[in-house]
């Protein structure tokens, strides 16, 4: 409310004035309010931010970890059985490849030489078993025949010669043999049957 006086200035009354400030007060404590609710959306804000991202680096270690123990427990599978090879291996050493050598290495390398000597004797051992067979064949041909000129020399056959020939890896025998007047009776059919039986029977 205001008054226009005689000297045409406005007057406003002291009731007036004092409404006046209040209303200002009042907005200056209203527009102080909603800035400490900014203040405190925003500090909230920060707290959800920060719990948020404290949550997310909790997950990363978590997961790191996780990781770390797989992997510390599948190295710790691999060396056990690392080990458990290694004594296989070591137990079927001979005892002179392991005299004075206690490290792992020095087991491989002996069981290196171990393994090249087996190699070694048994082409030594797999050429001496060639010998024995052809010289077993060698002998049983040599009796066979032997067995031969005996019958022939029974029936009282003269054997003129003995000839040998190698053909296709196989031994070809030409044996030449002379008849008396004795022997002029023997039935040759007979004589062949009982010559190839004797040679197959070896």
């Amino acid at each position: 409310m205001f008054t226009i006086q005689q000297s045409n200035e406005l007057v406003f009354p002291v009731e007036d004035d004092k409404i006046l400030e209040e209303l200002l007060a009042d907005h200056v404590l209203l527009s102080g309010s909603g800035t400490n609710s900014t203040k405190k959306d925003t500090k909230k804000r920060q707290r959800i931010s920060s719990v948020s991202v404290q949550e997310n680096k909790d997950g990363n270690s978590n997961e790191i970890n996780n990781k770390k123990v797989v992997h510390r427990e599948i190295e710790k599978q691999r060396r056990q059985e690392m080990t458990k090879l290694c004594a296989s291996l070591r137990s079927l050493l001979p005892i002179e490849y392991l005299k004075g050598k206690r490290s792992v290495s020095n087991h491989m390398n002996e069981a290196v030489n171990y393994i090249k000597h087996i190699q070694t004797s048994i082409e030594e051992l797999s050429m001496r078993r060639d010998e024995l067979k052809n010289s077993c064949n060698s002998s049983s041909i040599e009796v066979s025949l032997s067995r031969v000129l005996v019958e022939l020399l029974e029936r009282g056959l003269n054997v003129v010669s003995c000839e040998t020939t190698k053909v296709n890896d196989k031994l070809l025998h030409r044996i030449q043999i002379q008849a008396s007047d004795l022997t002029a009776g023997i039935d040759l059919s007979v004589l062949q049957e009982n010559l190839t039986n004797m040679i197959n029977r070896g």
